[in-house]
């Protein structure tokens, strides 16, 4: 009888650590280069390149939700937008909106 239940256990197991490999290795990365703003991000196993002009990019704080916590900040460019964040804690992320916003200003003059 213990026989069923400890391979019941194994493959629970092997499947939550097959989750947690595929979202090992994700990440989120804003490069600003002279006026190439580039925003990369990898989740699961799809990874998406966004380039834009920098003086175009438009950078929204996080708004509160009704329960206090802060949704990712969003860069929009056009009809474009991507949203970052989710990778740091959520009351860091006005920070982060703010820091970019002054990295593009800085890049800019």
């Amino acid at each position: 009888m213990i026989l069923p239940f400890t391979f019941a256990e194994l493959l629970v197991l092997g499947i939550a650590l097959l989750i947690y490999a595929r979202h090992a290795s994700d990440y989120e990365r804003v490069i600003l280069n002279g006026t190439e703003f580039t925003i990369e991000l990898f989740l699961g196993n799809r990874r998406t390149v966004v380039s834009w002009n920098a003086p175009w990019v438009r950078v929204k704080d996080p708004e509160l939700k009704s329960d206090t916590q802060k949704h990712l900040v969003t860069l929009e460019m056009g009809q474009e937008a991507v949203q970052i964040g989710q990778f740091i804690f959520a009351h860091e992320r006005a920070h982060l909106a703010q820091e970019i916003r002054s990295a593009i200003n800085g890049a800019l003059h």
